[in-house]
Parts: C-alpha cells; sequence; structure tokens
C-alpha cells in the first residue's frame, strides 16, 4: 500500500514501512524520543522501517540545522542506523539498547554554518565523533584549515581584547573584512540532560591561541566559560624588536576571559582586573630599560657574527 502524504512525502506500507522524502525538516527531539520509547519498551516489536529523505535537514534548534543531500535509516529490531551525506562529508550512526555512536568527517563550510549558530566559516573541515546514552554522551569537534569570518562568541571576545592594554597593538582590524584563519580548533566535550561540559576548547592561529573549559546550554540559551588568550610567538608583532620587548618581553602576552550570559550574545570580561591596572606600568619600566636591552641585542648579534 501507498500513502501519498504530499508532494515530498510518500510512505509505503507491506512487510516493512518505507518513508521517502524530499525537502523535508526532521525534528531530532522527535526520532529521539521515539527511539528512546521503543527502547524501553519490553516487547520487541516486529516493526521493520526504511526512511530515505533527499536535499533534506535534521532540526536541532532554532538557527541550528544539519543538512544532508542523503538520508538513509533503517530500524529493526530495536537497532537504529542511519547514513548521511552532505557534499563530501559523510556520517554514520548506529543506537542499540540505548547505546549509540555517531561519527563523521569531512564535512565543508556551509555545513558548519548550519549547525554552529550564528556563523559563516570558508573553507575548512569538520570532523566529529560521539558515543553513550541519549542523555549521556561525550563528544569531539575537530575543525581544520578553516577562516572564521563570522562567529558571535568570537566576535564579542575579540571586541573585548581590543579593551585590554596588554593587546593594545594586537587587535585584529582584518577580522571584520578578512576573517581569522584558524589552523585547528577543538572541543572535547560530555553532554547530560541538554548542557554540554565543555571540558577541552583550543583554537590555533597565527595571531592568537585560545584555550578553554566551561558549561553551555542550547536549550536554554546559556554559557558560563574560562578562556585563557595567548599571543603566538611567530605573529608579526612579536617579531618587530622594540613593539616585540614592548609588549611581548620575549615571550608571549596571555589573559584570561569569562564569557558568561546568553549563548546566542555573551558578555566578556577580565578575569584578571590586575593586569589591565599593571600592563601599562609594565610597558613604561620596560621603555626605560630599552636602551640596554637594543645594547644587549646589538652585543648578542656581533658575537653571533664572529662566531659564524
Amino acid at each position: 500500500m501507498q500513502l501519498n502524504i504530499n508532494k515530498d512525502v510518500d510512505v509505503f506500507l507491506g512487510n516493512r514501512i518505507k518513508i521517502k522524502m524530499n525537502n523535508c525538516g526532521i525534528n531530532v527531539d522527535a526520532i529521539v524520543d521515539i527511539m528512546d520509547n521503543n527502547s524501553s519498551n519490553e516487547t520487541k516489536g516486529d516493526v521493520n522501517l526504511v526512511l530515505n529523505a533527499t536535499n533534506s535537514y535534521l532540526y536541532l534548534s532554532e538557527n541550528r540545522r544539519i543538512i544532508t543531500d542523503t538520508i538513509n535509516l533503517q530500524y529493526l529490531d530495536n537497532i537504529t542506523t542511519a547514513q548521511l551525506i552532505h557534499d563530501k562529508g559523510s556520517a554514520g550512526f548506529r543506537l542499540s539498547n540505548d547505546a549509540f555512536h555517531l561519527y563523521g568527517h569531512d564535512f565543508g563550510s556551509l555545513f558548519m554554518e548550519n549547525i554552529f549558530a550564528l556563523s559563516k566559516f570558508k573553507e575548512g573541515t569538520l570532523d566529529f565523533s560521539m558515543s553513550g546514552s541519549l542523555k549521556e554522551y561525550d563528544g569531539i569537534f575537530y575543525v581544520k584549515d578553516t577562516t572564521i569570518l563570522e562567529y558571535r562568541i568570537l566576535n564579542n571576545v575579540l571586541a573585548f581584547i581590543n579593551t585590554i592594554p596588554s593587546f593594545i597593538t594586537f587587535s585584529l582590524p582584518s577580522y571584520s573584512t578578512k576573517g581569522l584563519y584558524a589552523k585547528t580548533a577543538y572541543m572535547g566535550f560530555k553532554a547530560k540532560n541538554d548542557v554540554f561540559y565543555i571540558n577541552d576548547l583550543y583554537l590555533d592561529s597565527h595571531e592568537l591561541d585560545i584555550f578553554g573549559r566551561g558549561v553551555a546550554s542550547i536549550k536554554t540559551n546559556s554559557i558560563d566559560l574560562k578562556l585563557n588568550l595567548k599571543t603566538d610567538l611567530g605573529s608579526s608583532a612579536s617579531k618587530i624588536p622594540i613593539v616585540g620587548y614592548l609588549l611581548f618581553d620575549k615571550g608571549s602576552v596571555s589573559t584570561s576571559l569569562n564569557v558568561t550570559g546568553e549563548l546566542s550574545d555573551p558578555d566578556v570580561d577580565s578575569l584578571l582586573p590586575s593586569e589591565i591596572i599593571v600592563a601599562p606600568l609594565n610597558i613604561i619600566k620596560r621603555t626605560f630599560l630599552l636602551p640596554q636591552h637594543l645594547w644587549e641585542d646589538g652585543e648578542q648579534n656581533a658575537s653571533d657574527k664572529q662566531n659564524e
């Protein structure tokens, strides 16, 4: 028997239920509820279901969705498997006895923009892995070789950086026009009851490195994140002798930030207020010592040349 629900959905009834969809949205929470109910049912049903969807998406929350070229899902004897493809990226999913594993690799910038709300990327790839129960699981996101053109949390963090004296010459004016290139970005987390406990957050770029950990919830649109920002020793500012000495002192400038409030538009403030006060005094002190510093560097350079 065939049921034509509408022009985008067909249902075939026989020895198995087969659903074909095109240009549709699928609510992930609703699917999880169905899987949860079926897996907890003591009676093993004879339901055999197959779902094939093209050019559709999985709805996660407002502004967050998993876009796909194809979705193929199979359900039999309380075991669910699924395969998802978008462009060059592919993912696999398996759920049995309330234990699941999800993995994906080689997803592009358009996929990332849809899964990470209020964001825009240029090039790059996303890999991910999650495993556990539907209510509690561990996960990893790994992004490489991308340019972050727009990301709300990063926007607010960089805006705050511009107000810190330690970074007064280390602003990123090109971010608004060219974005921030990230060689790698990584997040390890544990999710429980719709709350993400971020135990490891890292972004590696030429201009600065970002480390962090904290708690976030998409459901309640909240975040409480502690970040440590450190200048890259290979940055152009640290290679300029005078500026490098004044600001970097042959090392790197770092500061700690607190990111709290709404996940969609968080507040940012410093965890080290004393740094904001002390930094200009340190710069003045180093200015007085600058001639000696240059003289020491000159002697070192002369010695190096004699030894060549």
